[in-house]
């Protein structure tokens, strides 16, 4: 779904490698599910907002609940994605959070 207009740089099996290869790639967008296997999407955000503060993360989740909105917002994450409105919102907010974030030093 992403490929077609931006630079995917690792796609990945579980919330341990999602936090993995952030610290090798250092992306703009992190995008992950808030069910992983070996860590959760929220324990992902709260890391990666420590080791690579200037990756957005961006939450994507069947939950679409209040409690889980609020959590993810409490761990640093940039947007919450209910799964339902992926397919449409996704590239909408990856836009928004790159816009919104300050540039990096070259």
């Amino acid at each position: 779904m992403l490929r077609p207009w931006c630079e995917v740089l690792a796609s990945v099996a579980n919330g341990r490698q999602a936090v993995e290869a952030t610290n090798k790639f250092r992306p703009d967008v992190l995008v992950v599910d808030l069910m992983m296997p070996d860590m959760d999407g929220l324990e992902v955000c709260r890391i990666v907002r420590q080791t690579a503060p200037e990756t957005q993360v961006i939450i994507v989740t069947a939950y679409d609940d209040s409690d889980v909105h609020s959590k993810a917002l409490q761990v640093g994450a940039a947007a919450f994605v209910p799964k339902h409105s992926a397919a449409l919102t996704l590239r909408q907010t990856i836009r928004r959070v790159c816009t919104e974030q300050p540039q990096r030093a070259e």
